[in-house]
Parts: C-alpha cells; sequence; structure tokens
C-alpha cells in the first residue's frame, strides 16, 4: 500500500533553504495548455536511449554527430538539468509508472534482485503505466525495442506476462527482453511470441525498429476514424554492444585520436558557449585509475581511439535511423502535433573497466581483458565477430564535466540529457530550461500535455497517486520556479539527495564492473554547490555540516517512503538468485524435462548446465537421417553451448566468449526413424570462469558414438540476450551448421536434464 505523498520536511533549519513537500504534488491545471485544439490530441514518442551521458549527443556540446536530435533540440527545448536512476531498469520502471524507481520495486536492475519490496523487479499493479493510462484514452500505444524492467523467470514462453509490453498497457511489442541483444542477430519478440530478425543483407536492429515503428503507426490508415498513437522506441543504442555498420565506422576513423583528455576540455568548452553549463565549470577529477592520455602507449592509443569511433558510429547511425522516422512523420502531415521526448537512462557506462572489452558479458562473469587481450579484435571492432564496450575513460568525457558514471549517485550518474520537442505547441524554439527534472516525471507531463486525465482504476486494480511531478509548467516558461524542491537516488549503495542547488552523495561502489563488492554502505556524506561545482570538485560538507545533516535526514525520510531500505550491494543478488536456483533444483528433483520443443527461455531461468554437470536424453525421429539443426542450444556466437546434428550426425559444440569453437563429433549418424539421443557432460561444478577439463560422452540407443575430455573455460552466463532453446537456437547461432530461427530438421521430444549425481 502506498504511503500518502502530502508530508512536509520533518524539520526546517534557520537560513538553509530546504523547505521541502514530499514528491508527487498534484499539478496546477492553470499552467498545463489544453491539448484538445483544431488539430486534436498530439501522438507522442519517447525515444529512450540506453547509456547515452550528458555530453555525448552534439546538441549537448557532444563530439558525435546526431543532427536528428539536433533538429529536435532546435525546434523545441534542452533541459540542462534533468536526472534519472542511475541504471536502466530502475530509469525505465519510473519513466513508465511515473513513480520512483524503488516504490515500483526496481530499485536496481531487474537482474539483480534481492527479496525486499524496493527490489524485487515484480512492479505492482496498482503502478500503471502512461501507456495503460493513454491506452484508456483512446491511444494506439506501441513499444518497440528494449524491454528489460521484469523479472528473469517471468522471461520464459509460459509467462507470467503481466509484466511484459501487452499486459503493461501496450497494443503492440517488436523488441527484446534483456539489457542488451546483439544488434546484428538480435533475439526479438513481436507481442508475446519468438521471431526471428529478417534475413537481409546489412541488417542492423536499429533499422529494423524503425522500420517497423512506420509500418505501426502507417497501419492505422486501416481505418476512418485515425487514433493519436503512443511509441516508446527504446533502443539498445548505445548500449554495448556497440555495434554500427561499416560506412559509419570509417566516418569516424582518426576523429578521436587526440584522446579522451582533450575530449573532456573541448566538450565542456562548446557546453560553456551553448550556455549549457555556468561559465566557471571546472572538469571532475578522473577516477583513480584513469590514465593521462599522454601517458598511454601508441598500441593503448590505437585500442581506445577505435573503441570510441565504433561508439560514435553507433550512436550516430541510431539518430541516423530516427531520421527516418521523422521524415515518415512529416510525409504524413503529423511532425507537428507530435510530442517528441529523447532522453536516456542514465549516465555514460563504465563497465568496460579499463581497458574495454571485445565481449561484453566477460564482465558479468568477472573477467576483465587486457588491452593486449582486445588487440586482435581491433579490426573488427563493432562488427558481428565482436561485442564491445569501450574504456570507462570514454564514459568519463561522455558525461563531462560530471563525476563517475552509470551506477553511481553522483552527477554523471544520472544527470543526461532531455530534448522536447512539439511544434504545434512550443513557441520557444531552441531555448534552454535549467529546472530540475526527474525521470517519474515524464508520465505525469505526458498525461498533462495530452489532457489525459490519471486512471482510477487500470486492469481492475485502484491506482497509487504519481509521484512524479508534470513540468508542463516550464515549456513556455524559462523563468519558471522549481515546483520539485527535493529528490533521493540510490544505486546499491550509492545515495544521493538533490534539493534547490545542492547535493549530498556517497562515493560507495565507484568500480561500477566489480560485482562482488560486499563492503557496508556507510560513507560519509559529500556536499556540492551545484549552481556553481556542477562537475563536483569541491566537498563542502565539512564547512556546513547543519545543511549535510539536514539533507542527509531528508533522505532518511525519503527512502523510508519510498522501500529504499535496506540498501544492500549488487553482489548480494548472485547468491540469493544461487539459493532460489538450489530451491527449484530440489523442487524439480534435480530434472528438468520438455516433453515437446520449446524456446525463448531466458539463461538465468533455464536448466544450470553451465554451473553443474549433467545428463541428457532425448528421443530424436529423423526421416532422411541427413537432417542438420539444434536438438538444444544456449547462449550464441560469441560464448555458447550446443548439441545439434550435422547431416544426422551428433556434435557438441562449445563456443567461448572469444568466439573460437572446440566440438565433440559423433563417429556416425543417427539412424532413420526413432532414436535415443543421450550426452554426458562432466566437470567440476564450479561458477568460476576458469579453463577446466570437460567430459563429453555422446551416445545412441546405448551405443557410445563420441568420448572426449576437451579444455575449455565454461563462464556462469554466456549472455543477457541470447536464450536456452531445444529444437531450434534464436539470434546468433553456437554451431553455423544451422540458420538461426529455423526448427531442427527432425523430431525430437521427451529431452531430460538431470542434474543428479
Amino acid at each position: 500500500m502506498k504511503i500518502p505523498t502530502a508530508l512536509k520536511f520533518l524539520a526546517i533549519a534557520s537560513g538553509l533553504g530546504l523547505v521541502s513537500p514530499a514528491l508527487g504534488q498534484s499539478n496546477d491545471p492553470a499552467v498545463v495548455k489544453s491539448a484538445r485544439g483544431s488539430e486534436g490530441r498530439p501522438n507522442v514518442i519517447v525515444w529512450m536511449l540506453d547509456d547515452v551521458g550528458f555530453a555525448q549527443l552534439s546538441s549537448f556540446g557532444g563530439l558525435v554527430e546526431t543532427p536528428n536530435i539536433d533538429r529536435l533540440a532546435a525546434s523545441g527545448l534542452r533541459y540542462t538539468n534533468y536526472n534519472t536512476t542511475p541504471i536502466c531498469s530502475a530509469s525505465r520502471a519510473s519513466l513508465l509508472t511515473g513513480r520512483n524507481s524503488h516504490s515500483v520495486h526496481m530499485g536496481g536492475h531487474a537482474a539483480a534482485f534481492r527479496p525486499f519490496p524496493g527490489y524485487d523487479a515484480n512492479i505492482p499493479p496498482e503502478d500503471g503505466t502512461v501507456a495503460a493510462n493513454l491506452h484508456a484514452a483512446g491511444y494506439l500505444t506501441l513499444a518497440l525495442g528494449k524491454w528489460d524492467h521484469l523479472p528473469t523467470k517471468e522471461m520464459t514462453p509460459a509467462g507470467p506476462f503481466n509484466h511484459w509490453p501487452l499486459e503493461q498497457g501496450f497494443d503492440r511489442f517488436y523488441g527484446f527482453l534483456a539489457a542488451d541483444t546483439d544488434n546484428w542477430h538480435p533475439v526479438l519478440m513481436q507481442d508475446n511470441a519468438p521471431v526471428q530478425a529478417p534475413a537481409s543483407a546489412g541488417y542492423h536492429l536499429n533499422s529494423d525498429l524503425v522500420n517497423h515503428a512506420i509500418a505501426m503507426i502507417g497501419g492505422r490508415a486501416a481505418v476512418a476514424e485515425i487514433r493519436p498513437f503512443f511509441l516508446y522506441f527504446a533502443t539498445g543504442t548505445a548500449h554495448a554492444p556497440h555495434h554500427a555498420p561499416q560506412v559509419w565506422i570509417d566516418h569516424y576513423r582518426n576523429k578521436f585520436d587526440r584522446g579522451w583528455d582533450w575530449a573532456r576540455q573541448e566538450i565542456l568548452k562548446r557546453q560553456i558557449a551553448a550556455g549549457l553549463l555556468p561559465k566557471l565549470t571546472k572538469l571532475a577529477p578522473r577516477p583513480d585509475g584513469m590514465p593521462e592520455w599522454d601517458s598511454l602507449s601508441a598500441d593503448k592509443k590505437r585500442l581506445y581511439a577505435r573503441q570510441m569511433e565504433v561508439f560514435a558510429a553507433s550512436l550516430s547511425y541510431a539518430d541516423e535511423q530516427f531520421g527516418r522516422l521523422l521524415t515518415a512523420l512529416e510525409d504524413s502531415n503529423e511532425l507537428k502535433n507530435t510530442l517528441i521526448i529523447v532522453t536516456s537512462d542514465n549516465g555514460a557506462s563504465a563497465e568496460g573497466a579499463f581497458d574495454g572489452s571485445y565481449n561484453e558479458f566477460l564482465f558479468a562473469n568477472g573477467s576483465f581483458p587486457s588491452a593486449e587481450e582486445n588487440m586482435p579484435f581491433i579490426d573488427k571492432w563493432g562488427g558481428p565477430e565482436t561485442y564491445p564496450h569501450y574504456s570507462f575513460g570514454w564514459a568519463v568525457a561522455g558525461n563531462t564535466p560530471f563525476r563517475y558514471y552509470k551506477q553511481t549517485a553522483h552527477q554523471g550518474g544520472t544527470r543526461v540529457p532531455l530534448v522536447v520537442s512539439w511544434p504545434a505547441q512550443i513557441s520557444a524554439k531552441g531555448e534552454l530550461r535549467t529546472q530540475f527534472v526527474h525521470v517519474s516525471d515524464i508520465t505525469p507531463t505526458i498525461l498533462a500535455l495530452t489532457s489525459v486525465s490519471p486512471s482510477a482504476v487500470l486492469n481492475n486494480v485502484k491506482q497509487a497517486p504519481f509521484e512524479g511531478l508534470s513540468f508542463a509548467y516550464t515549456l513556455d516558461n524559462k523563468n519558471a520556479k522549481d515546483r520539485k524542491v527535493s529528490q533521493y537516488f540510490e544505486m546499491y549503495g550509492n545515495k544521493s539527495l538533490w534539493s534547490d542547488r545542492w547535493s549530498i552523495v556517497t562515493s560507495h561502489r565507484i568500480n561500477t564492473w566489480d560485482m562482488v563488492d560486499n563492503k557496508p554502505a556507510n560513507e560519509p556524506w559529500e556536499l556540492y554547490d551545484l549552481s556553481r561545482d556542477p562537475g563536483q570538485t569541491k566537498d563542502l560538507a565539512r564547512a556546513d555540516p547543519a545543511r549535510v545533516a539536514l539533507m542527509a535526514a531528508e533522505f532518511d525520510r525519503q527512502a523510508k517512503l519510498y522501500n529504499v531500505y535496506p540498501i544492500g550491494n549488487i553482489s548480494e543478488s548472485r547468491p540469493y538468485e544461487d539459493k532460489l536456483r538450489e530451491e527449484e533444483l530440489r523442487l524439480r528433483g534435480g530434472r528438468w524435462t520438455f516433453q515437446a520443443p520449446v524456446s525463448h527461455i531466458a539463461e538465468r531461468a533455464s536448466p544450470p548446465i553451465t554451473l553443474r554437470p549433467f545428463r541428457m536424453s532425448a528421443r530424436v525421429r529423423l526421416t532422411t537421417g541427413h537432417e542438420n539443426g539444434p536438438i538444444f542450444a544456449r547462449g550464441g556466437a560469441l560464448g555458447g553451448m550446443a548439441l545439434h546434428l550435422r547431416n544426422g550426425v551428433p556434435v557438441v559444440t562449445l563456443r567461448a566468449m572469444d568466439g573460437k569453437a572446440v566440438e565433440v563429433v559423433g563417429q556416425q549418424a543417427l539412424h532413420t526413424g526413432e532414436n535415443t539421443l543421450r550426452l554426458e557432460i562432466s566437470r567440476p561444478a564450479s561458477g568460476e570462469s576458469q579453463p577446466k577439463q570437460v567430459g563429453i560422452v555422446i551416445s545412441n540407443d546405448g551405443s557410445i558414438l563420441a568420448q572426449d575430455v576437451v579444455t575449455y573455460k565454461m563462464p556462469p552466463t554466456f549472455s543477457l540476450s541470447e536464450t536456452f532453446d531445444i529444437g531450434i537456437d534464436w539470434g546468433s547461432t553456437v554451431s553455423p551448421d544451422y540458420i538461426g530461427g529455423v526448427p531442427f530438421g527432425g523430431g525430437v521430444s521427451d529431452l531430460v536434464f538431470d542434474f543428479n549425481k
């Protein structure tokens, strides 16, 4: 049950100016311009970019060319004090519901859940989305791209589907249920069913998403009365993997050879010249471990520059494709009355650690390739043979001038670009807005501008009040006083509170690629005057302890109100997940049974074949004896395991995270008719990603067809996006012997995975 939000500060200190009502104040209808005019209610588009920092768009001083976003900024407004949560799942849940992330049980990433109300990843039904409200008002509601704010256990064809897009207010969905996906070979869902990406030359997901957006919007012409639409457009860009067409990578060649120190200085100069930041703004200090560019070897400079070239290419390509959508709306005379919001879910990501990574999922397994290990991939960087992430030095540059990056509660983690365009109604073209805006404010603002009253009941559930506040009052009044007075932030022990121009913040988990840090979150508060020092370079906590105490008390009040306690580390999620897996293992009697082909099961909801030795048996029926395709597969081309047939011959393929494969091949093909195929994988039960001896035995109808011992580094997790599939292999394939998304050529049934000793 939600606590009423009409609360006041528990204490007011003389001269501190911190009188603060709680969040979720009601909107003043006098400042909301009616959306009902000769053109009717506006269409609405929210482009949620991923891991794009404050300083990465060209309209915010960045060095990456984004002319279509610039076009929107020129016809609308740029908000320079927009803040979000520091991680994707939390921000998306907050944006779509209009409530604080911990309130809707998404205090961290959905895949790193804990057994507490603020962190269990189960968005309550009383927290309906902006899509559900708009749908109730007659809008066509469309979700395209990333959808990762749901429990991992629900990412299966068995559901339940109540946290999937179609049960969250959307009419249609085309995208992926993961933190990211392979842009060349994505694992995709259309509505509630898996679908293979088009097999077209030069395919890239961003182009595909725009194609679907144009088609879905255009489909409204099938009826005489055309409904307005709401499009939630959530590209995986610019989250890793940074994938881009070669023409764009070539476009940026040598553009970043001067390095991240030069980039930070150049970006700050542009930001100040554009009025985005105060004239005396100083750059935040480099984080520990971030070297001066001039101190690097020639090879490291070449590697890191290449990483940034590819990142820039991926973002520019996404902008180019979004431009096609703008052109389509312009051609249909709908652009003028379309409210478009462009923002990012958090600051630029440092999860590539010191040297970047040719495969992002290495970091999820606690492995970080060195520059020397990355170098063999430099000419492939950004193509289908890599799943890359850049060095954290570029994340620091991408958040210029702010301190730190994604997953921290400093400005680099939370303060990101926001562009709002609505040509029919926003008269202030190309202006800046400096009012504080929070991600939870987006939904109340959209409903205010579309004249849609929040539904009291959605899906037969009484709705909780919004906790965000409409910022519609700022559209035509650049001098409007902030109506929001304070806002908490928390992410895996990193804490912050903003109030007026002040910020208190803690430096808890700064190496955000460290998944095992378990120290208590008891660091002292730092205090910064953001109006003078947005880079958070001068800690004023000792000079003004009274302000710190008052703001700390307000953080505590909001933390209690919005489910923030108990605060914990990201490292606490894995042991809890392991406990649940052991409970499921006992519940199943150590056996997973599948009577027929089933697919698109998230890795963490699938049989634990990477964590334990196992025996598998299956009935396989062949017509010709030369069939091809997977019996089962988990993972993909950059890390995976599959048992498949090659012209009728059983093959086990173990694919390493660098794409190299180890095979064990049967001595003969299966016979026509019904076969009883068995596989035994024996190895030490361990979650460590270290090379180990793996015993493999393949047999059919009681006869051994292959027996071998191979050395293989079995990671606990191959991928967050590639799935566990039986009789098919979606996305990129573990083996090139078969085609992704094409069912096995024979029949397969009665699969049993047995983990009993």
